[in-house]
């Protein structure tokens, strides 16, 4: 088979899960059931067949379930467990119609990303163990086409000014303490923003400003 044939009659995992109304991770298990078919790329990203996407599609019909659901991939990076478990939980509440994961690392959250592409990710500022601004920049020019969106929750003492000037535009800066039901309206917001084809530098900067 042709590489450009391959690439035509396949869909990553999360563009899987969005047609079948399904979490990411149920997409990631009925692959490993066999429920879908799916190869690796040289570069160990998973492309699931669309023929087998097609087939569940067509069960679901069949069974009178609902399909295509529209569902957002929101990933949560913290390293401190206790903080990271609370908003998880928060936003879990706050944003139905989004899938959460978390990560507890920068490594950690870097596979996820390859993996999984979320729509949103909401890290803390200054993850140990990597050059946390070369890793913002980097994700971005990667997934530009993605439209990945990135919130970044500053710690308190923190120079917003300083950290801006550093950060890629478009990413959005939120000011300590964080406030879940307004974290969630900022993501919600800029989901929104995003699939109207609205976000730039402008939505993007007056996004930021409501969240300081």
């Amino acid at each position: 088979m042709k590489h450009e044939s391959q690439s035509s009659l396949t869909c990553s995992t999360r563009d899987a899960a969005r047609l079948l109304g399904v979490s990411i991770r149920t997409a990631q298990l009925w692959v490993e059931d066999g429920r879908l078919r799916a190869w690796k790329t040289p570069g160990g990203h998973r492309r699931i067949l669309i023929e087998s996407v097609d087939r569940l599609l067509d069960e679901q019909r069949r069974a009178g379930l609902p399909v295509g659901r529209a569902s957002y991939g929101v990933l949560l990076l913290r390293e401190n467990e206790r903080e990271r478990a609370a908003l998880l939980a928060l936003l879990d509440t706050l944003l139905p119609d989004c899938v959460l994961s978390a990560a507890s690392s920068g490594f950690e959250g870097l596979i996820q990303i390859g993996e999984n592409a979320p729509d949103v990710l909401i890290t803390d500022l200054g993850v140990t163990g990597l050059d946390f601004f070369r890793m913002i920049h980097s994700l971005l020019g990667y997934l530009r086409d993605r439209q990945m969106l990135v919130v970044v929750l500053l710690a308190a003492g923190s120079d917003r000014g300083a950290v801006a000037e550093r950060m890629p535009t478009g990413v959005v800066l939120v000011d300590p303490p964080v406030d879940g039901p307004e974290l969630a309206a900022l993501v919600w917001g800029l989901l929104r923003d995003r699939d109207m084809g609205t976000t730039g530098p402008h939505a993007v900067r007056d996004r930021a400003n409501r969240s300081s």
